[in-house]
């Protein structure tokens, strides 16, 4: 099986609190599940329904021949698989192999635009972790040029502005119009 575990941990992310998503390739099939545990001292517990029990299973893409498949011996194999800390420049490669599969996640805000104008000043309230963690997806940059930019962004309360690709050679005039406007 190839399966892609994937969970986002902003602290304004209420929508996705909790939630590990769970994409299995081989059958195109994404689930979701609940996480229960104290998260912060690295406690995280699942519980597996049918469903998805049945979907890990078909994603491994048993024929029924060799020995007995034993569905908690695989559990626990995931389990020690998993690696508990994942380098920066890692979780970006992956976040951009993976970003049609993330696009329809709602983790990010207007999936639809990827084509990255610059920054705008808000008038009110703060940069959304959903616009900004964009910026790993779509933008060419190693980790620390990302965080540092979303860093300034966030102490100068600034978020960034994107376009879709059928509107990108208008992206200067919108930048233009964006610099005098207030969101």
């Amino acid at each position: 099986g190839n399966f892609l575990f994937m969970m986002f941990l902003a602290l304004s992310d209420k929508n996705a609190k909790d939630l590990l998503f769970i994409y299995m390739r081989n059958t195109n099939v994404l689930k979701s599940t609940k996480l229960y545990g104290l998260h912060k001292e690295g406690q995280f517990y699942m519980y597996i329904n049918d469903d998805l029990k049945e979907s890990l299973i078909a994603e491994l893409q048993l024929d029924g021949n060799g020995r007995a498949f034993d569905f908690t011996n695989f559990l626990h194999e995931i389990n020690e698989a998993i690696p508990l800390s994942i380098n920066n420049d890692e979780k970006i490669e992956t976040f951009r192999k993976n970003k049609n599969i993330i696009r329809e996640l709602n983790v990010v805000d207007e999936s639809e635009k990827t084509v990255f104008i610059g920054s705008k000043k808000l008038s009110k309230g703060i940069p959304r972790e959903k616009t900004l963690r964009k910026l790993y997806m779509y933008v060419e940059a190693d980790y620390k040029t990302i965080k540092d930019y979303i860093d300034i962004l966030k102490m100068q309360n600034k978020t960034i502005a994107w376009t879709t690709v059928e509107h990108r050679d208008k992206a200067a005039d919108i930048y233009r119009l964006l610099a005098q406007e207030k969101i």
